[in-house]
């Protein structure tokens, strides 16, 4: 294998010495040398050096990325859209060549991390009032502090002389299928715990609907069985009883409603199932829906078969505003 050598200063935490292929660049093993307590013995002088592939770093960091924004996106609630997640969980991938780089200090490290972190909530979960992003935000940082704890006790039991960390990125030097496997179990652990939470979360809720100046106070169920969802949108539905929430629906959905088929073209049609039977009913979107008198990003339904209960709409509690 042809290669050049180059060697950089990284202040105290001794030299690192990078091999640099001139072909085939990202599959090539780059060696990293540290002279830190983990991977240097005082008493022998000897320093141990770990390999590090290009391709291996970032297909790694691109799937612990998306496993935490993912999990952080199913604690705040929010559905997002996969191809987001991808794109956010490849920014912080490739952001994590930084560990390749010399020793930065902390005045360009941190700024560095924020605007990663930043990135990637702005990909993730789109543009949104600075206070949802920052919850967003925090949210994220806090399952990626849970999921860089496990890391580190895998860490400590399977490679105690195999780990890198520079630059704020620690590189574990484990099989990949142990990393991914034990990545992935503590996914479904949190999905779990998740849904144990769920179970506590009260069946009724307070629904407040307002449009047009008028409001009207529903008894709400979740259900976790409704998945109703605008398709092209991708937001969540609360079915709606027509009695109940005549004084807030649209003109345009009474008159569809009532059989004037020409308001069909006024309209948005949403395939749905409930107990009474199948068909599509016509949602808008109100000016404002409370649910306990917090905010929800979500359509509203107009169903004119009788809801099931005592309730007077349906919905499904991944709704319900984390904050």
């Amino acid at each position: 294998m042809i290669a050049r050598r180059f060697r950089l200063n990284t202040g105290s935490f001794g030299r690192r010495a990078f091999f640099l292929p001139r072909k085939n660049f990202f599959r090539q093993p780059i060696s990293t040398d540290f002279k830190r307590d983990k991977l240097y013995n005082n008493s022998t002088s000897e320093v141990k050096c770990l390999t590090v592939y290009i391709d291996v770093l970032i297909i790694l960091n691109l799937y612990i990325n998306f496993i935490l924004v993912r999990t952080a996106a199913m604690f705040l609630r929010r559905e997002i859209n996969r191809r987001k997640c991808v794109f956010a969980a490849l920014l912080g991938a490739f952001g994590s060549l930084i560990i390749l780089a010399p020793t930065l200090p902390f005045y360009v490290n941190i700024p560095y991390k924020i605007l990663l972190c930043a990135g990637m909530v702005l990909i993730a979960f789109g543009r949104q009032k600075v206070k949802d992003f920052l919850i967003c935000a925090l949210f994220f940082l806090l399952v990626g502090f849970l999921f860089g704890g496990l890391l580190t006790g895998i860490e400590a039991i399977f490679a105690p002389n195999g780990m890198i960390l520079n630059n704020g990125v620690c590189f574990f030097n484990i099989p990949i299928a142990a990393l991914a496997s034990f990545t992935a179990a503590a996914y479904f652990l949190m999905k779990l715990v998740k849904r144990l939470s769920d179970g506590k979360t009260k069946r009724f809720c307070t629904i407040r609907i307002t449009q047009n100046g008028a409001s009207v106070t529903l008894r709400g169920l979740c259900d976790t069985g409704c998945e109703v969802r605008d398709i092209f949108l991708g937001k969540p539905v609360i079915v709606c009883d027509y009695e109940k929430t005549a004084a807030v629906i649209p003109a345009e959905v009474v008159d569809f409603l009532a059989g004037k088929v020409e308001a069909l073209e006024k309209i948005r049609l949403i395939p749905c199932q409930t107990v009474s039977g199948s068909a599509a009913i016509p949602v808008f979107k109100a000016q404002s829906v409370l649910i306990d008198g917090k905010q929800a990003d979500v359509l509203v339904g107009i169903s004119k078969n009788k809801l099931n209960g005592e309730v007077d709409c349906v919905f499904n509690p991944n709704i319900i505003p984390a904050a």
